[in-house]
């Protein structure tokens, strides 16, 4: 049984998406060798796949963006009109997308997370500067400041686009957060989600009214990144407020104990 074992270990690694350490334990010409080269074999084509579509997503996206900065500085030499900030907005939105893609391609190529500690409260300031919004519509409730491993870049872009929708589909612009050890709620001022959660975690979704329920990449980065952090996204209507609640903060909270060593 000991070559079951060897190939036992091999197929818990590739579970765990852990394909650089895979080993070949093939040892002969018996049918478990045959059954382990074949198994090996195929992770070194599942690998070249993966490092095929990485290229080519990562130098897509690198592509896109130099047109893309041409035409932003094109359309600030515009005279100021409508139109003019029209433009900026489009390409804004685009450099936006195309780091949301690249976020999501960091995650699924299985290189998604480089933790650190870091301030929850540091997180949330980082978020707001990415938005360049006033003060005055983000009111942030916290009982007190912990902090906790995770990517930094990669979770910043979570919070910023759950501040995001929060506020662009609100009725007053504008959203509440509470902070505590057991979730981080955002809530914002609205009519109740047409569909269930799980349908606008999906890419590319719209809810009934494409204006004020489309929500693109946004709640879908969101549940990628958050799953990356063994964390969960939860949504419930109360008194005429959305509520999107990020819980399992015990996965990525680090304890003080934790902190002195």
């Amino acid at each position: 049984l000991r070559p079951i074992r060897r190939l036992k270990r091999q197929i818990t690694k590739f579970a765990s998406n852990d394909l650089d350490n895979i080993e070949n334990i093939s040892k002969g010409n018996d049918e478990i060798s045959q059954v382990s080269d074949a198994f090996y074999q195929a992770i070194k084509k599942i690998k070249d796949l993966n490092t095929s579509r990485q290229f080519f997503l990562r130098n897509i996206m690198h592509e896109l963006k130099t047109p893309i900065t041409k035409g932003r500085i094109t359309a600030e030499m515009l005279e100021d009109t409508k139109f003019k900030q029209r433009l900026i907005n489009v390409f804004d939105r685009m450099v936006i997308l195309i780091d949301e893609l690249a976020a999501v391609e960091q995650i699924t190529s299985g290189v998604a997370k480089n933790p650190k500690k870091i301030s929850i409260n540091h997180i949330f300031n980082e978020a707001k500067e990415m938005l360049l919004l006033e003060n005055e519509k983000i009111n942030i409730i916290s009982d007190n400041t912990f902090v906790v491993y995770v990517d930094f870049k990669l979770f910043t872009t979570a919070i910023k686009n759950l501040l995001d929708n929060a506020i662009k589909y609100s009725d007053d612009n504008a959203v509440r957060v509470i902070i505590c050890h057991e979730s981080i709620k955002f809530y914002n001022k609205g009519k109740k989600l047409d569909k269930n959660i799980e349908y606008y975690l999906e890419p590319f979704t719209q809810g009934g009214n494409k204006s004020s329920n489309s929500f693109g990449l946004g709640l879908y980065v969101v549940n990628t990144i958050l799953e990356a952090h063994k964390l969960k996204l939860n949504y419930n209507y109360d008194n005429g407020y959305n509520i999107f609640a990020i819980t399992n903060l015990d996965n990525i909270i680090k304890e003080e104990k934790t902190q002195e060593k």
